[in-house]
Protein backbone atom coordinates (compact mmCIF):
# COMPACT_ATOMS: atom_id res chain seq x y z
CA UNK A 1 0.00 0.00 0.00
CA UNK A 2 2.84 2.39 0.82
CA UNK A 3 4.50 1.66 -2.52
CA UNK A 4 1.32 2.16 -4.56
CA UNK A 5 0.49 5.46 -2.88
CA UNK A 6 4.02 6.78 -3.42
CA UNK A 7 3.78 5.89 -7.11
CA UNK A 8 0.40 7.65 -7.33
CA UNK A 9 1.82 10.81 -5.77
CA UNK A 10 4.55 10.93 -8.36
CA UNK A 11 2.20 10.12 -11.23
CA UNK A 12 -0.17 12.94 -10.41
CA UNK A 13 2.67 15.42 -10.73
CA UNK A 14 0.95 17.89 -8.43
CA UNK A 15 2.54 20.62 -6.35
CA UNK A 16 4.02 18.87 -3.33
CA UNK A 17 5.14 20.17 0.05
CA UNK A 18 6.34 17.04 1.80
CA UNK A 19 8.73 17.68 4.68
CA UNK A 20 10.49 15.45 7.15
CA UNK A 21 9.86 11.74 6.75
CA UNK A 22 6.69 12.04 4.68
CA UNK A 23 6.35 8.37 3.89
CA UNK A 24 3.02 7.51 2.33
CA UNK A 25 0.80 5.38 4.54
CA UNK A 26 -2.10 3.08 3.97
CA UNK A 27 -5.05 3.93 6.28
CA UNK A 28 -7.37 6.91 6.10
CA UNK A 29 -7.59 8.13 9.72
CA UNK A 30 -9.59 11.37 9.51
CA UNK A 31 -11.10 13.73 6.96
CA UNK A 32 -12.57 17.25 6.89
CA UNK A 33 -13.24 20.08 4.45
CA UNK A 34 -11.22 23.30 4.28
CA UNK A 35 -11.83 26.58 2.51
CA UNK A 36 -8.62 28.14 1.21
CA UNK A 37 -8.45 31.50 -0.52
CA UNK A 38 -8.06 29.71 -3.85
CA UNK A 39 -10.91 27.28 -3.34
CA UNK A 40 -12.43 24.46 -1.37
CA UNK A 41 -10.36 21.35 -0.59
CA UNK A 42 -10.64 18.11 1.36
CA UNK A 43 -8.01 17.43 4.01
CA UNK A 44 -7.21 13.77 4.72
CA UNK A 45 -4.98 12.34 7.43
CA UNK A 46 -3.34 9.03 6.50
CA UNK A 47 -1.09 6.77 8.54
CA UNK A 48 -0.03 3.23 9.37
CA UNK A 49 -2.56 1.89 11.89
CA UNK A 50 -1.21 -0.89 14.12
CA UNK A 51 -3.46 -3.62 15.61
CA UNK A 52 -3.53 -1.86 19.00
CA UNK A 53 -4.99 1.29 17.42
CA UNK A 54 -1.73 3.28 17.42
CA UNK A 55 -1.10 5.19 14.17
CA UNK A 56 2.30 6.31 12.90
CA UNK A 57 3.91 7.79 9.76
CA UNK A 58 1.20 10.44 9.63
CA UNK A 59 0.65 12.29 6.36
CA UNK A 60 -1.84 15.05 5.47
CA UNK A 61 -3.13 15.12 1.89
CA UNK A 62 -5.05 18.04 0.42
CA UNK A 63 -7.30 17.29 -2.57
CA UNK A 64 -9.36 19.64 -4.71
CA UNK A 65 -13.05 19.17 -5.53
CA UNK A 66 -12.15 16.79 -8.38
CA UNK A 67 -10.10 14.61 -6.05
CA UNK A 68 -6.78 15.79 -7.52
CA UNK A 69 -3.87 16.06 -5.10
CA UNK A 70 -2.97 19.66 -4.24
CA UNK A 71 -0.24 19.13 -1.64
CA UNK A 72 0.97 16.78 1.09
CA UNK A 73 2.61 17.40 4.45
CA UNK A 74 4.00 15.23 7.25
CA UNK A 75 3.17 16.83 10.64
CA UNK A 76 5.72 16.63 13.43
CA UNK A 77 3.72 14.08 15.41
CA UNK A 78 5.38 10.69 15.82
CA UNK A 79 2.01 8.98 16.20
CA UNK A 80 -0.79 8.25 18.62
CA UNK A 81 -4.43 7.30 19.02
CA UNK A 82 -7.82 8.74 18.07
CA UNK A 83 -6.74 11.21 15.33
CA UNK A 84 -9.10 14.07 14.44
CA UNK A 85 -9.11 16.98 11.99
CA UNK A 86 -10.94 20.30 12.36
CA UNK A 87 -11.02 23.57 10.42
CA UNK A 88 -9.88 26.85 12.01
CA UNK A 89 -11.29 30.03 10.48
CA UNK A 90 -8.47 32.55 10.40
CA UNK A 91 -9.83 35.49 8.45
CA UNK A 92 -12.74 36.54 6.25
CA UNK A 93 -12.05 36.43 2.53
CA UNK A 94 -13.63 39.52 0.99
CA UNK A 95 -14.86 38.84 -2.53
CA UNK A 96 -15.16 41.39 -5.30
CA UNK A 97 -18.09 43.71 -4.65
CA UNK A 98 -18.26 42.75 -0.96
CA UNK A 99 -17.07 44.81 2.00
CA UNK A 100 -15.67 43.61 5.30
CA UNK A 101 -18.84 44.72 7.07
CA UNK A 102 -21.11 42.35 5.14
CA UNK A 103 -18.78 39.35 5.13
CA UNK A 104 -20.43 36.50 7.03
CA UNK A 105 -18.67 34.79 9.90
CA UNK A 106 -18.82 31.28 11.27
CA UNK A 107 -21.56 30.25 13.70
CA UNK A 108 -20.70 29.32 17.27
CA UNK A 109 -19.51 25.76 17.45
CA UNK A 110 -17.97 23.43 19.97
CA UNK A 111 -14.88 22.74 17.90
CA UNK A 112 -15.68 19.85 15.58
CA UNK A 113 -18.69 21.01 13.59
CA UNK A 114 -18.47 21.89 9.93
CA UNK A 115 -19.49 25.39 8.90
CA UNK A 116 -22.41 26.40 6.72
CA UNK A 117 -22.00 26.54 2.94
CA UNK A 118 -22.50 30.32 2.87
CA UNK A 119 -19.72 30.77 5.43
CA UNK A 120 -17.32 28.34 3.74
CA UNK A 121 -17.41 30.41 0.58
CA UNK A 122 -16.15 33.47 2.43
CA UNK A 123 -13.49 32.21 4.84
CA UNK A 124 -9.92 31.01 4.81
CA UNK A 125 -9.09 28.15 7.13
CA UNK A 126 -6.13 26.44 8.75
CA UNK A 127 -6.13 22.78 9.77
CA UNK A 128 -6.13 21.59 13.39
CA UNK A 129 -4.81 18.05 13.98
CA UNK A 130 -5.27 16.27 17.30
CA UNK A 131 -3.77 12.88 18.17
CA UNK A 132 -4.16 11.35 21.65
CA UNK A 133 -1.10 9.94 23.38
CA UNK A 134 -2.98 7.30 25.39
CA UNK A 135 -6.50 6.70 26.66
CA UNK A 136 -9.10 9.44 27.08
CA UNK A 137 -7.36 10.71 30.25
CA UNK A 138 -3.98 11.21 28.52
CA UNK A 139 -2.77 14.45 26.89
CA UNK A 140 -2.91 14.90 23.13
CA UNK A 141 -0.59 16.27 20.49
CA UNK A 142 -2.05 19.24 18.61
CA UNK A 143 -0.80 20.89 15.43
CA UNK A 144 -2.18 23.74 13.28
CA UNK A 145 -1.15 23.79 9.62
CA UNK A 146 -1.29 26.84 7.35
CA UNK A 147 -1.86 26.11 3.64
CA UNK A 148 -1.80 29.72 2.42
CA UNK A 149 1.17 28.68 0.24
CA UNK A 150 0.69 25.04 -0.78
CA UNK A 151 4.31 24.97 -1.97
CA UNK A 152 5.45 25.76 1.58
CA UNK A 153 3.08 24.45 4.22
CA UNK A 154 3.77 25.91 7.68
CA UNK A 155 3.19 24.24 11.04
CA UNK A 156 2.14 27.22 13.16
CA UNK A 157 1.06 25.48 16.37
CA UNK A 158 3.85 23.01 17.09
CA UNK A 159 5.16 20.53 19.65
CA UNK A 160 6.29 23.23 22.10
CA UNK A 161 2.79 24.74 22.17
CA UNK A 162 1.24 21.30 22.54
CA UNK A 163 3.34 20.63 25.65
CA UNK A 164 1.20 23.19 27.46
CA UNK A 165 1.84 26.17 29.71
CA UNK A 166 3.23 24.68 32.93
CA UNK A 167 6.96 24.41 33.62
CA UNK A 168 6.62 23.19 37.22
CA UNK A 169 3.89 22.31 39.70
CA UNK A 170 4.19 21.14 43.31
CA UNK A 171 2.52 21.35 46.71
CA UNK A 172 3.93 22.81 49.92
CA UNK A 173 2.70 22.84 53.51
CA UNK A 174 2.09 26.14 55.31
CA UNK A 175 1.16 25.62 58.98
CA UNK A 176 -0.59 22.33 58.26
CA UNK A 177 -2.28 23.77 55.18
CA UNK A 178 -1.19 22.45 51.79
CA UNK A 179 -0.86 24.97 48.94
CA UNK A 180 -0.61 24.36 45.21
CA UNK A 181 2.25 26.12 43.40
CA UNK A 182 2.07 26.43 39.62
CA UNK A 183 4.93 27.98 37.63
CA UNK A 184 4.20 28.83 34.01
CA UNK A 185 6.68 28.80 31.15
CA UNK A 186 6.69 32.61 31.01
CA UNK A 187 7.91 32.70 34.63
CA UNK A 188 4.58 33.62 36.18
CA UNK A 189 4.03 31.96 39.56
CA UNK A 190 0.64 31.15 41.11
CA UNK A 191 -0.17 29.89 44.60
CA UNK A 192 -3.64 28.65 45.46
CA UNK A 193 -5.40 26.50 48.03
CA UNK A 194 -5.34 22.79 47.33
CA UNK A 195 -8.82 21.22 47.38
CA UNK A 196 -9.50 19.25 50.55
CA UNK A 197 -9.53 15.50 50.26
CA UNK A 198 -6.87 15.27 47.57
CA UNK A 199 -4.63 12.23 47.80
CA UNK A 200 -0.92 12.73 48.39
CA UNK A 201 1.73 12.16 45.75
CA UNK A 202 3.71 13.86 43.04
CA UNK A 203 1.94 16.17 40.61
CA UNK A 204 1.96 15.26 36.94
CA UNK A 205 1.56 17.90 34.25
CA UNK A 206 1.65 16.50 30.73
CA UNK A 207 0.75 18.27 27.52
CA UNK A 208 -2.55 19.85 26.55
CA UNK A 209 -5.63 17.79 27.27
CA UNK A 210 -7.94 19.79 24.97
CA UNK A 211 -7.86 22.40 22.23
CA UNK A 212 -11.19 23.87 21.11
CA UNK A 213 -11.85 26.15 18.15
CA UNK A 214 -14.11 29.14 18.84
CA UNK A 215 -14.48 32.80 17.82
CA UNK A 216 -14.14 34.37 21.28
CA UNK A 217 -14.43 38.05 20.34
CA UNK A 218 -16.83 37.72 17.40
CA UNK A 219 -14.47 39.28 14.85
CA UNK A 220 -14.80 36.44 12.33
CA UNK A 221 -11.44 34.92 13.24
CA UNK A 222 -11.41 31.92 15.56
CA UNK A 223 -9.22 31.40 18.60
CA UNK A 224 -7.91 28.22 20.24
CA UNK A 225 -9.05 27.50 23.79
CA UNK A 226 -6.65 25.06 25.42
CA UNK A 227 -6.74 23.16 28.73
CA UNK A 228 -3.91 21.39 30.55
CA UNK A 229 -4.54 19.15 33.56
CA UNK A 230 -2.51 18.81 36.76
CA UNK A 231 -2.87 15.29 38.13
CA UNK A 232 -2.07 13.41 41.34
CA UNK A 233 -2.23 9.80 40.31
CA UNK A 234 -5.56 9.57 38.46
CA UNK A 235 -7.10 12.50 40.36
CA UNK A 236 -7.40 15.85 38.55
CA UNK A 237 -6.09 18.52 40.93
CA UNK A 238 -6.39 21.62 38.74
CA UNK A 239 -6.99 22.78 35.18
CA UNK A 240 -4.91 25.43 33.44
CA UNK A 241 -6.76 27.16 30.62
CA UNK A 242 -5.53 29.63 28.01
CA UNK A 243 -6.59 31.30 24.78
CA UNK A 244 -4.35 31.31 21.73
CA UNK A 245 -4.88 34.14 19.23
CA UNK A 246 -3.39 34.52 15.77
CA UNK A 247 -1.43 37.77 15.63
CA UNK A 248 -0.57 39.96 12.66
CA UNK A 249 2.67 38.03 12.13
CA UNK A 250 0.64 34.81 11.66
CA UNK A 251 1.81 33.39 15.01
CA UNK A 252 -0.40 31.72 17.62
CA UNK A 253 0.19 33.53 20.95
CA UNK A 254 -1.34 32.50 24.28
CA UNK A 255 -2.95 34.82 26.82
CA UNK A 256 -5.81 34.96 29.36
CA UNK A 257 -4.41 32.14 31.50
CA UNK A 258 -6.79 30.67 34.10
CA UNK A 259 -5.90 28.22 36.89
CA UNK A 260 -8.90 26.47 38.44
CA UNK A 261 -8.64 23.81 41.14
CA UNK A 262 -11.09 20.93 40.99
CA UNK A 263 -13.31 19.23 43.55
CA UNK A 264 -12.43 15.62 44.41
CA UNK A 265 -14.99 13.16 43.06
CA UNK A 266 -15.59 9.52 43.99
CA UNK A 267 -14.49 6.87 41.53
CA UNK A 268 -18.13 5.97 40.93
CA UNK A 269 -18.75 9.44 39.46
CA UNK A 270 -18.42 9.04 35.68
CA UNK A 271 -19.43 12.58 34.66
CA UNK A 272 -17.05 13.84 31.95
CA UNK A 273 -15.43 10.41 31.59
CA UNK A 274 -14.64 9.05 28.14
CA UNK A 275 -15.70 5.58 27.08
CA UNK A 276 -14.92 3.02 24.39
CA UNK A 277 -17.85 1.69 22.36
CA UNK A 278 -18.42 -1.92 23.47
CA UNK A 279 -18.67 -4.56 20.73
CA UNK A 280 -19.31 -1.98 18.06
CA UNK A 281 -17.51 0.46 15.81
CA UNK A 282 -14.11 0.50 17.48
CA UNK A 283 -15.07 4.05 18.43
CA UNK A 284 -14.37 6.08 21.57
CA UNK A 285 -16.19 8.97 23.25
CA UNK A 286 -13.56 11.57 24.25
CA UNK A 287 -13.98 14.61 26.52
CA UNK A 288 -12.90 18.10 25.46
CA UNK A 289 -12.67 20.74 28.21
CA UNK A 290 -12.65 24.55 28.22
CA UNK A 291 -11.68 26.57 31.32
CA UNK A 292 -12.23 30.33 31.62
CA UNK A 293 -12.43 32.61 34.67
CA UNK A 294 -15.48 31.53 36.65
CA UNK A 295 -16.59 28.72 34.38
CA UNK A 296 -15.83 25.43 32.67
CA UNK A 297 -17.38 23.29 29.95
CA UNK A 298 -16.70 19.68 29.01
CA UNK A 299 -18.29 18.35 25.85
CA UNK A 300 -18.05 15.01 23.99
CA UNK A 301 -16.50 14.14 20.64
CA UNK A 302 -16.47 10.79 18.87
CA UNK A 303 -13.50 9.05 17.25
CA UNK A 304 -13.73 5.90 15.15
CA UNK A 305 -11.76 3.96 12.57
CA UNK A 306 -14.82 4.46 10.36
CA UNK A 307 -14.11 8.02 9.20
CA UNK A 308 -17.53 8.69 7.61
CA UNK A 309 -19.31 7.51 10.77
CA UNK A 310 -16.97 9.63 12.89
CA UNK A 311 -17.90 12.76 10.95
CA UNK A 312 -21.63 11.95 11.02
CA UNK A 313 -21.72 11.48 14.79
CA UNK A 314 -19.59 14.55 15.50
CA UNK A 315 -21.93 16.70 13.41
CA UNK A 316 -24.85 15.41 15.50
CA UNK A 317 -22.98 16.02 18.77
CA UNK A 318 -21.96 19.54 17.71
CA UNK A 319 -25.56 20.42 16.88
CA UNK A 320 -26.89 18.99 20.15
CA UNK A 321 -24.15 20.71 22.23
CA UNK A 322 -24.44 24.09 20.49
CA UNK A 323 -27.10 25.60 22.77
CA UNK A 324 -25.25 24.62 25.95
CA UNK A 325 -21.83 25.74 24.70
CA UNK A 326 -23.35 29.06 23.63
CA UNK A 327 -24.68 29.54 27.18
CA UNK A 328 -21.20 28.73 28.50
CA UNK A 329 -19.46 31.19 26.17
CA UNK A 330 -21.91 33.89 27.35
CA UNK A 331 -21.07 33.11 30.99
CA UNK A 332 -24.59 31.89 31.78
CA UNK A 333 -23.95 28.20 32.51
CA UNK A 334 -21.26 25.56 32.82
CA UNK A 335 -21.49 22.34 30.80
CA UNK A 336 -20.75 18.66 31.43
CA UNK A 337 -21.74 15.31 29.97
CA UNK A 338 -22.13 11.68 30.96
CA UNK A 339 -22.01 8.56 28.82
CA UNK A 340 -25.11 6.54 29.74
CA UNK A 341 -24.57 3.69 27.29
CA UNK A 342 -22.16 2.97 24.44
CA UNK A 343 -22.43 -0.29 22.54
CA UNK A 344 -23.30 -1.70 19.12
CA UNK A 345 -27.00 -0.88 19.55
CA UNK A 346 -27.00 2.59 21.11
CA UNK A 347 -24.75 5.51 21.99
CA UNK A 348 -26.58 7.47 24.69
CA UNK A 349 -25.18 10.61 26.32
CA UNK A 350 -26.56 13.04 28.85
CA UNK A 351 -25.67 16.72 28.35
CA UNK A 352 -25.77 18.80 31.54
CA UNK A 353 -26.01 22.61 31.61
CA UNK A 354 -26.30 25.05 34.51
CA UNK A 355 -24.69 26.76 37.49
CA UNK A 356 -26.82 26.09 40.59
CA UNK A 357 -29.71 24.30 38.88
CA UNK A 358 -29.20 22.05 35.88
CA UNK A 359 -30.88 21.05 32.64
CA UNK A 360 -30.35 17.47 31.39
CA UNK A 361 -30.68 16.67 27.70
CA UNK A 362 -30.28 13.14 26.31
CA UNK A 363 -28.70 12.43 22.94
CA UNK A 364 -29.38 8.94 21.58
CA UNK A 365 -27.44 7.96 18.46
CA UNK A 366 -27.62 4.89 16.25
CA UNK A 367 -23.97 3.69 16.14
CA UNK A 368 -24.54 2.02 12.78
CA UNK A 369 -25.78 5.12 10.91
CA UNK A 370 -24.58 8.01 13.07
CA UNK A 371 -28.10 9.47 13.07
CA UNK A 372 -30.25 10.40 16.05
CA UNK A 373 -32.30 7.44 17.25
CA UNK A 374 -36.00 7.90 18.00
CA UNK A 375 -37.84 5.94 20.66
CA UNK A 376 -40.24 4.87 17.89
CA UNK A 377 -37.39 2.78 16.47
CA UNK A 378 -37.32 0.71 19.69
CA UNK A 379 -40.96 0.69 20.84
CA UNK A 380 -44.14 0.24 18.83
CA UNK A 381 -45.53 3.60 19.89
CA UNK A 382 -48.60 3.12 17.65
CA UNK A 383 -49.92 0.29 19.80
CA UNK A 384 -52.92 1.73 21.70
CA UNK A 385 -52.06 -0.33 24.78
CA UNK A 386 -48.64 1.29 25.31
CA UNK A 387 -49.62 4.59 26.95
CA UNK A 388 -52.17 3.01 29.32
CA UNK A 389 -49.55 0.49 30.48
CA UNK A 390 -46.94 3.21 31.00
CA UNK A 391 -49.42 5.25 33.05
CA UNK A 392 -50.14 2.18 35.17
CA UNK A 393 -46.43 1.41 35.75
CA UNK A 394 -45.38 5.05 36.19
CA UNK A 395 -43.42 5.40 39.45
CA UNK A 396 -43.31 9.23 39.28
CA UNK A 397 -46.72 10.82 38.95
CA UNK A 398 -45.10 14.19 38.18
CA UNK A 399 -44.30 12.77 34.74
CA UNK A 400 -47.41 13.16 32.61
CA UNK A 401 -47.96 10.38 30.06
CA UNK A 402 -51.30 11.25 28.52
CA UNK A 403 -51.46 11.88 24.78
CA UNK A 404 -47.84 11.23 23.85
CA UNK A 405 -44.48 10.05 25.13
CA UNK A 406 -42.06 12.62 26.61
CA UNK A 407 -39.42 13.82 24.14
CA UNK A 408 -36.52 13.04 26.50
CA UNK A 409 -35.59 9.38 27.05
CA UNK A 410 -32.67 7.04 27.56
CA UNK A 411 -31.97 3.38 28.26
CA UNK A 412 -29.64 2.44 31.13
CA UNK A 413 -29.02 -1.19 31.94
CA UNK A 414 -32.34 -3.02 31.55
CA UNK A 415 -34.52 0.03 32.11
CA UNK A 416 -36.14 2.71 29.99
CA UNK A 417 -36.30 6.21 31.51
CA UNK A 418 -38.68 8.95 30.37
CA UNK A 419 -37.92 12.54 31.36
CA UNK A 420 -40.00 15.71 31.54
CA UNK A 421 -39.11 19.17 32.80
CA UNK A 422 -41.73 20.18 35.35
CA UNK A 423 -41.61 23.56 37.13
CA UNK A 424 -37.91 24.01 36.32
CA UNK A 425 -36.94 20.51 37.48
CA UNK A 426 -36.16 17.39 35.43
CA UNK A 427 -38.48 14.54 36.48
CA UNK A 428 -37.79 10.87 35.64
CA UNK A 429 -40.00 7.83 35.35
CA UNK A 430 -38.34 4.42 35.00
CA UNK A 431 -39.71 1.25 33.40
CA UNK A 432 -38.20 -2.25 33.23
CA UNK A 433 -37.77 -3.22 29.59
CA UNK A 434 -39.04 -6.70 30.43
CA UNK A 435 -42.43 -5.21 31.35
CA UNK A 436 -42.61 -3.64 27.88
CA UNK A 437 -41.68 -6.78 25.93
CA UNK A 438 -44.96 -6.74 23.99
CA UNK A 439 -44.04 -3.37 22.43
CA UNK A 440 -40.31 -3.84 21.81
CA UNK A 441 -39.57 -4.27 18.10
CA UNK A 442 -36.16 -5.94 18.45
CA UNK A 443 -36.03 -8.50 21.27
CA UNK A 444 -32.26 -7.99 21.50
CA UNK A 445 -33.12 -5.04 23.81
CA UNK A 446 -34.38 -7.61 26.31
CA UNK A 447 -30.99 -9.26 26.67
CA UNK A 448 -29.30 -8.82 30.04
CA UNK A 449 -26.93 -5.86 29.97
CA UNK A 450 -23.82 -5.61 32.08
CA UNK A 451 -22.63 -2.20 30.82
Amino acid sequence: MKRSLKISLLAWGCAMAITGTAAAAGTLLAQTELQLEKGRVTAELWGDCLPNGYSEDLLVLLKDERGKLVTAFAPSIKGGYHPLLAAVQVKPVVKKGQTDSNAQTAPIRGGTATQSASTKAKTSQQLLISVSQGDWQAPSEFRVLDFANVQKVIELFGSADSMGLVSNAYTKNYINEEKLHVILKDGQQNVTDLPQGMEGGKLYYGGLHSLTVHDVDGDGQQELLGTQQLLRGRQNVADVGAIWQLDEANKWKNSNITIMTTTPTPKSNTVNDGMAIANGTGGVILPRKIVVPGGEATYPIFVSQQVKLQNEINQVLAKECQEYLTSFYKGKADMAFKVIQANAKLISLQLISGKTSFVHHHVNIDPQTGKLMRLEQILNTQDPDLLPLLRLLNNNKNVMIEQRLPAEWYIEGNNLFLQQRICGKDELAGFALGNLHKFIKDKAWLEKKSD
